[in-house]
């Protein structure tokens, strides 16, 4: 899994990576999935998202 803002790309699992990106409130980012579970995958990491007040 990785997320993309402003045409750049990292993976979800690095903490790091995410924090380098500097993405502001209100964002609009993109997290792409692959493999076998990738729909589930989506619909948890959204949910944990929106529940946590992170994204609408």
């Amino acid at each position: 899994m990785s997320l993309e803002y402003k045409e750049k790309n990292v993976n979800l699992k690095s903490i790091m990576g995410i924090m380098a990106l500097g993405i502001p409130a209100g964002a609009e980012i993109k997290i792409v999935t692959t493999g076998s579970d990738e729909n589930e995958a989506l619909k948890a990491i959204t949910e944990t998202l929106v529940t946590q007040g992170l994204a609408e």
